[in-house]
């Protein structure tokens, strides 16, 4: 009996190193597969290396861009501060002028009202006799607005309907 149970132990041990030889055999195969280029890890770090390089120049694309769109927007708000006064100016002249046409109107026969008194300017160039009647502005009503804007930011007159 001694000597069935050594049998026994050598079949055993022979079993468990072939259990173990297929073991490592296939843990070898999961390990080539995994860091083979194409497959594996290095499959996967190479299509993100890509994605990474592909991401910077989208990145560095998008920064010029915008870097362009604010110098583009700071000489725009420029541009607008300078037609801003000139524009002031240009209302200060035409108050001006509607002072003087009032007083051409009425044949210099007027009072001076006090400065951007507009509607003692008015008043005082209504004709005599004129009554409860609306006096007649020079260069229209300051609130007779457009229907609809006159300029629109990237669209057309035919675009807009």
């Amino acid at each position: 009996m001694p000597v069935f149970f050594a049998y026994l132990a050598d079949i055993l041990m022979l079993l468990a190193s072939l259990g173990a030889a297929v073991y490592c055999m296939i843990l070898s195969r999961r390990l080539s597969r995994l860091t083979s280029f194409d497959q594996g890890i290095g499959g996967a770090i190479a299509v993100l290396s890509a994605q990474v390089d592909e991401m910077k120049t989208a990145l560095a694309d998008a920064k010029a861009g915008s870097d362009g769109a604010g110098r583009h927007l700071s000489d725009l708000v420029v541009q607008a501060r300078d037609i801003s006064g000139e524009l002031e100016l240009m209302i200060a002249a035409c108050h001006d002028f509607a002072e003087e046409a009032l007083e051409v109107q009425n044949g210099g026969a007027r009072t001076r009202a006090a400065p951007g008194d507009i509607a003692g300017d008015a008043a005082d160039a209504a004709p005599p006799g004129a009554g409860d009647a609306p006096p007649v502005p020079v260069f229209g009503s300051r609130r007779a607005a457009a229907a609809a804007p006159v300029f629109r930011h990237g669209m057309t007159a035919g675009a807009a309907e």
